[in-house]
């Protein structure tokens, strides 16, 4: 399959200095970000007090895109600094009972899994299953999810093998078994399409400084009407109530919708560069992204498998049937951190995980992207051999 040229490619000028195969982990902004960053500066410096209406309007429209983004509505959204501080929002913010369980998935980043630990205080048991129990082995998943579980805490994509997870069949599951489902999609928003209404989950979260583009710091979390009644703020602030302004005489009636879990000033600055990534995304389509990046991931696996490396994750046993993500890793067959290495000083940004070389290349790559880092590629191990 030819990839021809993004339109969007302009928009990322890195794009044509260095080849940046690491959009799963810290991604460079769009030319359309970095303006509104410094349009907003530049009110901050001459016009705060008359500008500042403003931007809590443009603040409230992003809520809105970011919903679209997610499959949401714009009161089941709420701004959060990173996927961290979403998950442990939720692991705060319902009432536990010792005996309660925990359901989620070895393997995991550390942020689907340190929240849910932390409940062991309470007397929350966490179970921890394997990541083909979330793909191929549903069953083995469905006896885990018997007793006493509360919620089953997922990433919608592996951020070590890039392995999509079903998430539509886990939400059944999870409604069978009266259990709440939680998702890290921190790498699947911008990459995959992801629908909270539709597919019946009850939260996904996700900083914006992955598949995004997005500043590190500025993400949201969209959360079911079933599990905001369950959630109370962690956090409590001057905007935590409805009728904010209204600061005295004090009338604590919390919100009911996600922006509850907002307890004081936004972190405005970021919100408007979240804004123009997202709207960015909105524009060139989940679903086209999705396609793009499943054709760009192919391409690349196909080159690994001819110079005999090993991919790793569900890739390798599929007939190509399965739902692609942004993120292939494969083992090189030779020592992955030097490889990375002499990739790195070849200006090939990448990453090692789980013992693999990871590439996560974005909608805005082309066909040459492929063919420059299999040429990088090679001369890289002929360094190492």
């Amino acid at each position: 399959m030819t990839i021809g040229e993004s339109p969007f490619r302009q928009l990322f000028p890195d794009s044509e200095r260095s080849l940046h195969l690491d959009h799963a982990g810290v991604s460079p902004i769009s030319t359309r970000v970095a303006d509104a960053l410094r349009t907003f500066v530049s009110e901050a410096v001459d016009a705060t007090a008359r500008r500042y209406p403003y931007w809590e309007l443009r603040a409230e429209q992003v809520r809105e895109a970011c919903a679209r983004l997610a499959g949401a509505q714009a009161r089941q959204v709420a701004f959060v600094k990173n996927t961290s501080e979403a998950l442990s929002f939720v692991a705060g913010g319902l009432d536990w009972r010792s005996g309660d369980v925990v359901v989620t998935v070895d393997e995991e980043f550390p942020s689907n899994v340190y929240p849910w630990w932390d409940l062991e205080r309470l007397g929350v048991e966490t179970r921890m299953v394997s990541p083909r129990a979330v793909v191929a082995e549903l069953g083995a998943l469905e006896e885990a999810l018997a007793g006493p579980v509360r919620l089953l805490a997922v990433s919608a994509v592996a951020y070590g093998t890039g392995d999509v997870r079903p998430l539509s069949e886990l939400a059944d599951l999870c409604r069978r078994h009266g259990v709440l489902l939680v998702v890290d999609a921190i790498q699947a928003l911008g990459a995959l399409r992801v629908d909270l209404g539709a597919e019946g989950l009850d939260c996904v979260a996700a900083d914006g400084h992955k598949w995004m583009c997005a500043p590190e710091g500025a993400g949201f979390m969209a959360v079911s009407d079933q599990l905001l009644d369950q959630l109370r703020p962690t956090e409590l602030g001057w905007k935590s109530v409805v009728e904010a302004s209204r600061h005295y005489p004090y009338h604590f009636n919390v919100r009911s919708d996600a922006a509850k879990l907002e307890a004081g000033s936004l972190n405005l600055m970021a919100i408007h560069g979240l804004g123009a990534a997202v709207d960015l995304l909105l524009e060139a389509g989940a679903e086209a992204i999705e396609s793009r990046l499943g054709a760009l991931t192919d391409a690349l696996a196909e080159g690994v498998r001819r110079r005999g490396g090993r991919l790793l994750g569900r890739r390798e046993d599929d007939a190509g049937g399965a739902r692609r993500s942004g993120i292939l890793t494969f083992e090189p067959g030779v020592a992955a951190e030097r490889l990375r290495q002499e990739l790195w000083a070849r200006d090939v940004v990448c990453k090692v995980r789980l013992g693999g070389l990871r590439l996560a290349p974005h909608h805005y790559h082309d066909e040459r992207d492929v063919t420059a880092f299999f040429d990088r590629l090679d001369d890289a191990m002929g360094a190492l051999t």
